[in-house]
Order: C-alpha cells, then sequence, then structure tokens
C-alpha cells in the first residue's frame, strides 16, 4: 500500500460527489468520494492511500486521458517476478510503488532511471486522518492523573 502524507487544501461538494484536493510539496492529488467525512476540514493533515495496482505508469503519453491526476517522477528500480513487474517511482509526492504487466514494462520501454508519469484515479485513493499517536504521558496530562513517584 502506497500512503503519502499531504495537506487538504479544497473540498468541493456537489449533489452526487465529493472533491477533495490535497497538496505534498508542489503536487494536487484530486479525490473523489461519495460521502464527505465528518472529520474533514481544509487545512487538515491526512494521508492518501492507494493500492500498487492502482497506479497506472504513462511514458510520453500524447493523447488525452480522463485520470486527472498525473504525477511524474523516475524509475529507481524494477523488480520482475513471473509475468508482474513492481516499479519504485521517486516523485514529488515521494516513493510511489507500481505493480504493472511484465508485458507493460517491455512495451512502455520503462527501465531503471528513466522518466514515467504515475496516473492515479482520484476514485482509487483512500483518504486517512493523520492523527499524532499518543504517549503515556500525555494521556495521564490529560486525563488529570498523578505520577505515582
Amino acid at each position: 500500500m502506497n500512503k503519502i502524507e499531504a495537506v487538504v487544501t479544497d473540498i468541493e461538494k456537489t449533489d452526487i460527489v465529493t472533491y477533495i484536493t490535497a497538496k505534498h510539496s508542489d503536487t494536487s492529488i484530486r479525490l473523489i468520494k461519495t460521502k464527505t467525512p465528518l472529520w474533514l476540514d481544509k487545512g487538515e493533515s491526512v494521508y492518501l492511500a492507494f493500492q500498487e495496482a492502482s497506479v497506472c505508469i504513462s511514458k510520453e503519453c500524447p493523447g488525452r486521458v480522463s485520470i486527472e491526476n498525473r504525477v511524474p517522477g523516475e524509475v529507481k528500480r524494477i523488480r520482475s517476478k513471473g509475468s508482474l513487474c513492481e516499479l519504485t517511482i521517486e516523485s514529488d509526492i515521494g516513493t510511489v510503488v507500481s505493480l504493472i504487466t511484465e508485458k507493460a514494462c517491455a512495451e512502455l520501454g520503462l527501465s531503471e532511471g528513466c522518466r514515467a508519469t504515475m496516473l492515479l484515479r482520484g476514485i482509487d485513493i483512500q483518504l486517512e486522518p493523520n492523527v499524532a499517536p499518543m504517549n503515556a504521558e500525555s494521556l495521564s496530562k490529560s486525563a488529570g492523573t498523578k505520577d505515582a513517584n
């Protein structure tokens, strides 16, 4: 599972879906959700999570594509096993792993060090709150308890 930290910059509610825009560095990612999470607000720190098989790869794609999220990057590693290839791509949003077929990898002419564009469907991206973990000390202070010592 890929997990990218981002900040929500826009929430656009329509009659059918909600479009959520989150930004990591200089890259904006647009999500499509049927329901707006109750906890979500602009400025929230979130995680964008998506499966490796949801990351489509393009190389020199001159045509029109319905996928809005296009993130350029560099292929750092290709691991091939059986009929699948695991691509590790370094980009502005961080390190992303994609799972494609060996045939697709060969047809695209992908190799380590080459540039490629990741295509991420907004509907395939899960949204998770970025909540800081609590430690025992902060729990005891918030509960008003005293140390045993």
